[in-house]
């Protein structure tokens, strides 16, 4: 279709003798492009970008209109080969999810995640950090603990203390988030669910990190001092790199991500090195596979997304649970729908369930905290 064909199209949409799929798609496309709808856009370029996939969209389905394309949307029509076209190809986020021809979800309001944590020092005592003023929260050897005014903690050590480090533990819970900058000048950013144990100071050989969940690392460089990530069998060795490593208990499997550096993966069967924009998944087996990996996709959750791509639905529902602390059952079998798109973590489960509802023809039932999910 050329630039003639589509004049003639938006013509015919205008005296009103286009075709009910001809229609669907150019009212998406003047909604999505003129700011009329939920969508929110990255920046101008990624605007002018998404407008072009739109149009190209529009343009393929229109010349091909009997093909099939289900791969995330179980209905066929004009309009979503183009949803589909943003969805596979293009990241744009969403606020609240307009509301379509599907009857919207309706339930007790679930806020999003928020900055919460529990920090358990090497005497056993504990802080609740989500309740804690910013300042000295504790000390604990030769280290002060300091909640900044971010909201992270940082470790300020004396290197000339006398007393040994010992370890601290944060305990992240579901629905949480945390930052922390440890004593060596490494940060880590930690989701939901998620158990990190670490030195309350200066190690003096090497830097040893014991990780249940998921959390994102840029190591201070320190050749004299390897760090390593131990997790569910798997030990991830670096010495000054940035990389994510899910690694949460009901997975079965351990998923290291390289943004920038280089690590050594291993476990007790196999051992790879990783370079960046590669990601590795160590099984319960034993086995490590590794390939190449979209890092935006990747480590979206540290930016305060959700990003599926082409993900099943119980696959989902693992990340949605861990953020907004909710049980979720499923009633007869588990859907088998495959779901793009990305998600603003900001936004109420509301927001999210409805969203999902509208691709597809799954029904979400809400008993408090409790979502029991239904074909």
């Amino acid at each position: 279709m050329n630039e003639e064909e589509i004049k003639e199209l938006l013509k015919r949409y205008r005296e009103g003798n286009c075709t009910e799929q001809e229609r669907e798609s150019v009212e998406l496309w003047f909604d999505i492009t003129s700011g009329q709808s939920d969508w929110q856009w990255r920046d101008p370029a990624h605007k002018k970008n998404i407008k072009a996939d739109i149009l190209k969209g529009i343009t393929a389905a229109i010349e091909e209109p009997e093909q099939k394309k289900n791969r995330l949307w179980p209905y066929i029509s004009v309009a979503a080969s183009v949803l589909l076209m943003l969805f596979s190809g293009w990241y744009f986020y969403l606020s609240d999810q307009k509301q379509l021809s599907l009857q919207p979800f309706h339930q007790i309001a679930v806020a999003p995640g928020s900055k919460q944590a529990m920090l358990t020092l090497s005497d056993g005592s504990s802080v609740l950090l989500d309740g804690a003023a910013n300042g000295l929260v504790a000390s604990d050897g030769p280290s002060r603990v300091l909640k900044n005014s971010n909201g992270a903690l940082e470790y300020q050590s004396e290197s000339n203390h006398s007393t040994p480090a010992g370890r601290n533990t944060l305990a992240v819970p579901r629905g949480g988030t945390f930052q922390i900058t440890m004593s060596d000048g490494t940060k880590a950013w930690i989701n939901s669910a998620t158990t990190i144990s670490y030195p309350a100071g200066n190690a003096d050989s090497e830097r040893v990190v014991q990780l249940t969940g998921e959390a994102y690392f840029e190591v201070a460089k320190d050749k004299k001092r390897p760090f390593r990530v131990i997790s569910n069998g798997t030990e991830i060795l670096v010495t000054g790199t940035h990389f994510n490593v899910s690694a949460y208990e009901d997975d079965l499997q351990v998923t290291t991500t390289l943004a920038e550096g280089a690590v050594i993966v291993s476990n007790s069967n196999s051992q790879r090195a990783l370079i960046p924009g590669q990601q590795s998944v160590s099984s319960a087996s034993g086995d490590i596979t590794f390939g190449k990996v979209d890092l935006e996709s990747a480590l979206a959750w540290k930016e305060g997304y959700f990003v599926f791509e082409d993900q099943d639905l119980k696959s989902v529902m693992k990340m949605v649970s861990r953020w907004y602390d909710v049980e979720v059952e499923y009633q007869g079998a588990i859907p088998d729908n495959k779901f793009g798109g990305t998600f603003s973590k900001s936004k109420g489960l509301d927001g999210l369930l409805n969203y999902l509802q509208q691709l597809s023809n799954i029904q979400f039932k809400q008993q408090g905290k409790k979502i029991t999910i239904m074909k």
